[in-house]
């Protein structure tokens, strides 16, 4: 009988393991299955617990050595992982499907999870293996050429040196190269991924346009983005939150306003911690603030705010205290706006040197107009030590993003000419065996050497033609930055020497003025060295994007704004003869020209107005219209001043040991760029300057 019960319970069993086998899925099925959520991926929270449960029912289905599959399923569990933003769980699963890929001698699979651990590791503080890995990525890229994901790995790479490095140009060429590779995919296929990857690709383009302050670019490619729309939610408040910032920056309150609406219509759809939702109101109360639309400014802060609570991150309720702290010194409420910026100073620290700058500057405003001298004294000093620090970083990051765009040229340079040694040697090497084995073939081996060292010849002649073509646009560069370098240099020397002078008289003879003259200079000294570094900050970044070539970027320009702009940097060295402006510029007088080409001429002609018109005098800024041309006049009193003596200044050779007339020199070539013609007329008491616009 017990036999009998035993046979019974073993025959169960084992009925019971082979129905338990018979609907366990295979690798291949989930494999697919995985394959099936990857191509309809919307970004839904669900599909990423999907894909790290799916990958490991493949792990634990593929045998050790089936590389193929491992790396595979790593792969889908480290995406998982990576859009829940578990960024250990997510590293550990990649760097198993990169040993995968390499034992599986598969390269083109390697360069994916290679990719992410680029990203990861920046956002685990692990910089040396970020880098590292960035590193082994380009090395793949450059030395196999039958890659079909390059598109992917320009991405990456254009991810890391933008995000991590902060070479934007370097950036910008890796995502466009990455967005072109990817346009032909999207033309032939119906896969959603394949579509809102390509969106996203134009975003980065975008992105990095923003960074530039160069909103009318970023839309071309928001535009071209448009069509892949309404795929996948995060696709959408990513895209929307960049229309938002293009148009806010671009002072265009009718479009902010409706792709904020159209961000929060989509946030509304799938709820959750979006970043973009506490940015945008930001970014919109700014903009009501510029309007003096305090009501409405505040609204957007307070939506922010609430938000930004329930997300519960340091960095959005960072942005929310900047805002307050913002819309009080707005309102002259600078007792509670010290006391937000004073909360929002710690995280600045950390985030945004930039901001943080901003901050001290608007404490130590603040601390001034609440009579603390002494806070804003200690805002100031920080201020200034931030600063230095800020504007050595962005020099050094700007030769460091030159000296890798060299680098990488000079590299790619060495690889193609590698290449073609070895491919003159290897025909060399078959030829000339050939003549040894086939002595009865000798008159046709030598007409194909002769043939062979003709091409070669010809190879070498275009490739030198090649390297004369980037030597003269390397030569070109050169003479470019040494005119930026001279237009920098010339425009802020006389504000800084007049600031320097002040903080001397201060320094040598401190019982000269007394608390009231003190105070009243200190204010002068602040809002000239405000407007210093604004214009320092405007040059260096106008340098970076004309590094390569001297053009001018042609677009609508208020001149009363340039004019207003130019007397404030100057305002030292006026005030310090006591001279006055008397001005006459239409504020909606607008013309066609370069903004950056049109200050430093103004400058330049304000400049040696103040030097040559004498104490307590006035100088004369008005704007006129003869034979529908544009002109802005600047009349001051002094030594008199011609255009015979113009342009023989202009004709002379410039002396290598002195600056004597370069002023007048960069007036003319960039009034030149502009189409703009500069004349002078004395008339026995005043000089004048005329500024034309053709």
């Amino acid at each position: 009988m017990y036999q009998k019960f035993l046979l019974i319970a073993v025959f169960l069993q084992t009925a019971l393991f082979c129905t338990a086998q018979t609907h366990k899925p295979s690798a291949d099925a989930i494999r697919k299955n995985i394959e099936e959520i990857q191509a309809t991926f919307s970004g839904k929270p669900e599909t990423f617990d999907l894909l790290i449960e799916k990958g490991k029912q493949g792990l634990l289905l593929s045998k050790e050595e089936n590389y193929t599959d491992r790396y595979f399923f790593s792969q889908a569990v480290g995406s998982g992982f990576y859009y829940k933003q578990h960024f250990d769980s997510a590293s550990s699963y990649f760097e198993k499907a990169y040993v995968n890929a390499l034992k599986g001698k598969k390269v083109e699979f390697s360069t994916k999870p290679l990719g992410n651990l680029v990203l990861i590791y920046h956002y685990m503080g692990m910089q040396p293996k970020a880098d590292m890995a960035a590193k082994d990525l380009k090395q793949i890229l450059e030395a196999t050429d039958t890659l079909k994901n390059k598109s992917d790995i320009y991405y990456n790479l254009g991810l890391y040196n933008q995000q991590q490095k902060s070479y934007y140009n370097i950036a910008l060429d890796f995502f466009l190269k990455s967005a072109a590779l990817h346009k032909s995919k999207v033309d032939t296929t119906s896969i959603t991924k394949v579509k809102t990857d390509y969106a996203v690709k134009l975003m980065m383009v975008a992105e990095i346009y923003l960074q530039l302050k160069q909103p009318d670019k970023a839309l071309e490619y928001l535009e071209e983005a448009r069509p892949y729309l309404g795929m996948s939610i995060p696709v959408d408040i990513t895209a929307y939150g960049k229309f938002v910032r293009s148009y806010v920056m671009l002072k265009n309150k009718p479009q902010a306003q409706k792709y904020y609406d159209l961000l929060h219509q989509t946030i509304g759809r799938a709820p959750g911690n979006w970043s973009e939702a506490v940015s945008s109101s930001l970014q919109l109360s700014e903009l009501a603030l510029e309007s003096k639309d305090y009501a409405t400014a505040k609204q957007y802060i307070e939506k922010a705010d609430a938000q930004a609570k329930k997300d519960n991150k340091e960095i959005l309720t960072h942005a929310v205290l900047v805002s307050y702290g913002n819309y009080f010194m707005a309102l002259n409420d600078y007792s509670n706006a010290l006391k937000y910026y004073k909360i929002a100073e710690p995280v600045s620290i950390k985030y945004n040197k930039e901001e943080y700058t901003a901050i001290l500057k608007s404490m130590t405003e603040a601390s001034i107009m609440t009579n603390n001298i002494t806070d804003a004294l200690n805002s100031f000093k920080k201020y200034n030590i931030v600063s230095d620090s800020l504007t050595a970083q962005k020099v050094s990051s700007n030769i460091a993003e030159m000296e890798a765009v060299f680098q990488n040229k000079n590299k790619q340079q060495q690889i193609k000419s590698q290449h073609l040694q070895l491919e003159n040697a290897g025909r060399q090497r078959f030829w000339l065996i050939i003549g040894l084995s086939l002595v009865i073939l000798s008159a046709v081996l030598l007409f194909v050497i002769y043939r062979n060292k003709k091409r070669a010849a010809d190879i070498l002649n275009k490739k030198n033609g090649e390297l004369n073509r980037l030597n003269d646009e390397l030569n070109a560069a050169n003479r470019t930055k040494a005119k930026l370098f001279s237009i920098i240099s010339h425009d802020l020397r006389s504000p800084i020497n007049q600031v320097y002078q002040f903080l001397k008289l201060q320094q040598l003879n401190p019982d000269a003025l007394d608390e009231n003259q003190k105070a009243a200079l200190s204010i002068k000294i602040q809002n000239a060295t405000g407007s210093l570094l604004e214009t320092m900050e405007d040059l260096l970044l106008w340098s970076k994007t004309q590094m390569n070539t001297f053009d001018a970027k042609m677009q609508l320009v208020n001149i009363g704004t340039v004019v207003a702009d130019c007397q404030r940097l100057l305002q030292l060295n006026s005030d310090a003869k006591r001279i006055e402006y008397k001005t006459g510029i239409s504020g909606e007088l607008t013309i066609q020209t370069d903004t950056n080409y049109l200050q430093t001429i103004i400058r330049n002609l304000l400049q040696n107005a103040i030097k040559a018109a004498p104490e307590d005098s006035m100088i004369y800024l008005e704007t006129g219209n003869l034979n529908g041309k544009t002109q802005l006049l600047i009349k001051n009193q002094g030594a008199a001043f011609t255009q015979q003596q113009y342009e023989q200044l202009i004709a002379q050779e410039q002396s290598a040991a002195s600056l004597s007339g370069l002023g007048l020199r960069l007036v003319d070539e960039l009034s030149q760029k502009i189409h703009a013609n500069v004349s002078f007329h004395y008339d026995g008491a005043y000089t004048s300057t005329c500024l034309e616009f053709k």
